[in-house]
C-alpha cells in the first residue's frame, strides 16, 4: 500500500488487539495504539502489588505491540517462539513477557519508544506501528456508582461486572501527564478509532491523564467508534449510540466525538431471533446483543454521524461467545480509511 494515513487506535483489553490485526492485515502501516496503563487485575494486578504500584500497567502495551507483528512474519517458527515465550505464566503467577518488557524499561529508563526498538532488532522485524503508553505515571482508577458507592482499581469494573449499579463517574486517583508520543501521535492523526472493549476501563480510561483532550481538540482527524457486540451490566446497560456519543462528549470535551459509527449489520430482535444459544449465554451475565433502535439512528443521521452497518463479528464455537472478526473487519476498514 502507497499511501499510509495516520490511524490512531484508543482502546485495550482483548478489542484493541483484534481492531489492531485487522489493520495490519489490511497492510496500513503507519498506526500509532494509545493504551491505558491502569490495568490492575490478574497477573497484572500481581506484578503491580509485589511492586507496591510503582509501576504502569503494561499488559494492554504489550497485546497491542504483539497485534502490530505484520501479518506476513506472525507465522515465522522464532516469532512463534517468542510469543509462546511471553505468553508463559508460571505457577506463582510470573508472565515471561511482563518480566521482559519491564527489564526492558528500566534499562532503557522508561523510554518505551527504545524498548519498541529493541524488541524490532531481537526478533528481525518492523512493528507496523507503535503501541504508546496514554501515561508514564502509575496510577489507579477511581469510579463510582449511582448509587453513591466508591471503587478503587480497574479490577472491579470486572469484579462487579453483573452489578445493577451501573457506573456513574470515573477518575485518576491523582493527577497525570499524558506522555508526548500519544499527545503528538492524536494530533497528527488522518483517523481516530476508539476500539471495542470496556467502555470506562479501555476508553476512558485514555482520555484522563492531562493533555489528552487539548490534543484531541486539536487534532482534525476523522474519529470512528467501533462499538462493542454485547452490553456490560455495569457499564453500558441498555447503550446505544446515544450513550456513548453522552459519554464520550462529556470525556473527550468534543462536541462531536465520533463521526462514524461502526455497528452490526443485525438489530437485536434479529440476532436473538437466530442465535438463541448465545442470547441464553450472555442472559446469564445480564448482559444482552446492543440494541441500536430506528429512533437512534435517525437520531445520529440528524447529529451528521455515519452509521455503518456491517457484519464484524463471529461466533466461537466453544461458549457461544461473540467475537469482532478481524478477517471481516479488514476490507471494512480498508474502504473506510482510503
Amino acid at each position: 500500500m502507497s499511501f499510509q494515513p495516520r490511524i490512531v487506535t484508543i482502546g485495550g483489553g482483548s478489542g484493541a488487539p483484534v481492531i489492531l490485526r485487522s489493520l495490519v492485515s489490511a497492510r496500513f502501516r503507519n498506526i500509532a495504539a494509545i493504551v491505558a496503563a491502569t490495568d490492575s487485575g490478574g497477573k497484572t494486578g500481581h506484578l503491580r502489588s509485589d511492586e507496591r504500584d510503582r509501576v504502569i500497567a503494561i499488559s494492554d502495551l504489550l497485546r497491542s505491540l504483539l497485534a502490530l507483528i505484520p501479518s506476513e512474519t506472525s507465522s515465522l517458527p522464532h516469532i512463534q517462539a517468542f510469543t509462546q515465550i511471553l505468553a508463559f505464566t508460571d505457577g506463582r503467577r510470573r508472565n515471561a513477557g511482563y518480566n521482559l518488557y519491564y527489564s526492558l524499561l528500566e534499562m532503557y529508563q522508561n523510554d518505551f519508544e527504545k524498548v519498541q526498538k529493541h524488541l524490532e532488532a531481537l526478533l528481525r522485524l518492523k512493528f507496523a506501528g507503535k503501541a504508546i503508553p496514554v501515561t508514564m505515571d502509575s496510577c489507579q482508577l477511581l469510579f463510582t456508582t449511582k448509587s453513591g458507592r466508591q471503587f478503587t482499581g480497574e479490577h472491579e469494573l470486572d469484579r462487579l461486572s453483573m452489578s445493577k449499579d451501573t457506573v456513574a463517574t470515573i477518575q485518576l486517583d491523582h493527577p497525570t501527564t499524558a506522555t508526548s508520543p500519544a499527545r503528538e501521535a492524536i494530533k497528527k492523526a488522518k483517523y481516530i478509532i476508539y476500539t471495542p472493549g470496556s467502555i470506562y476501563g479501555s476508553i476512558i480510561a485514555n482520555f484522563l491523564p492531562d493533555g489528552i483532550t487539548t490534543a484531541l481538540k486539536e487534532s482534525s482527524a476523522k474519529r470512528i467508534l467501533i462499538t462493542n457486540l454485547v452490553t456490560d451490566r455495569n457499564q453500558t446497560h441498555h447503550y446505544d449510540l446515544r450513550h456513548y456519543h453522552r459519554l464520550l462528549k462529556r470525556h473527550t470535551g468534543l462536541s462531536s466525538p465520533f463521526h462514524i459509527a461502526l455497528i452490526p449489520h443485525l438489530s437485536r430482535q434479529q440476532f436473538e431471533s437466530r442465535h438463541p444459544q448465545v442470547v441464553q449465554s450472555y442472559a446469564l451475565e445480564h448482559s444482552h446483543f446492543m440494541d441500536f433502535s430506528r429512533a437512534d439512528l435517525s437520531w445520529a443521521k440528524q447529529q451528521g454521524i455515519e452509521v455503518i452497518k456491517k457484519d464484524i463479528f463471529s461466533i466461537t464455537p466453544t461458549l457461544n461467545r461473540l467475537r469482532h472478526d478481524p478477517d471481516k473487519l479488514a476490507p471494512i476498514l480498508t474502504e473506510i480509511l482510503l
